[in-house]
């Protein structure tokens, strides 16, 4: 396939990368509408049935849509390129058009503990966003972020966007090891890590929860265009839920 951007009358682009991938571009900036349109495009493509194609992968303002390297008649580029116009086409209608997409989101409750032991971050962001450790914890659990995407390892969602206050970038220097669980923010988001890893993120403070379990369908606790409202517990509540967690495995 041409490794060239496809333009067309359609609010989006394609980008050949490979023999077996195409990316399609919805825009270029973190922004809830443009990352719907992808998650949009995903569905849409995944209820066409089409047989070549093995997996879709929507990010914050693409998709991936990945062909089956071994299928028997792979469609050309300009027919492959048509037919996905063809099947994106709801996504040129108004939102409030009758056949237009829309989206079924879930609303997921996370209770994160801010202790200081565990959000080892703390203080030093109150310090840079110039507000206290309680306007800190009080503004991250003020409202829901939505989960953009999923990457980085496997469960790990990135959410947001959250308050502008809270505005503050990755550490200078990451960090060779964080605890799974740990919640973290830069760039006006979220990420919780699901396993223990390396990570360049600002540490708030730590979930109970299991995110992330290869043995129980669908895997991962949150998916992309899921609403996540973090709650605030205290250190007794988060050790009796990671106990109860972890002893069902």
């Amino acid at each position: 396939m041409s490794s060239h951007p496809v333009n067309s009358t359609a609010p989006w682009t394609f980008t050949s990368e490979g023999d077996h991938c195409l990316i399609i571009r919805f825009g270029d900036s973190i922004d809830p509408a443009i990352n719907a349109r992808a998650r949009q495009a995903a569905e849409l493509i995944h209820n066409a049935g089409l047989p070549y194609i093995s997996d879709l992968v929507p990010t914050f303002t693409t998709l991936g849509v990945y062909l089956h390297p071994f299928y028997a008649e792979p469609p050309a580029h300009k027919a492959l390129i048509d037919t996905l116009t063809a099947v994106l086409a709801p996504l040129t209608q108004p939102q409030d058009t009758a056949g237009a997409v829309t989206e079924a989101t879930r609303q997921i409750r996370i209770p994160v503990c801010y202790d200081p032991e565990l959000g080892i971050d703390l203080a030093q962001i109150a310090r840079h966003c110039k507000l206290t450790v309680d306007e800190v914890i009080q503004l991250h659990t003020a409202a829901p972020v939505r989960v953009f995407m999923l990457g980085f390892a496997p469960g790990m969602g990135y959410m947001g966007l959250s308050d502008s206050r809270l505005a503050i970038g990755r550490r200078g220097t990451p960090r060779n090891r964080l605890p799974a669980g740990s919640v973290a923010i830069a760039n006006r988001q979220t990420v919780i890590y699901p396993n223990e890893s390396p990570g360049g993120w600002n540490i708030v403070g730590a979930t109970p929860l299991r995110l992330f379990d290869p043995s129980t369908p669908p895997y991962a606790l949150y998916a992309p265009g899921d609403q996540v409202q973090f709650e605030a517990i205290d250190r007794e509540q988060y050790e009796q839920i990671k106990a109860q967690q972890y002893a069902a495995r």
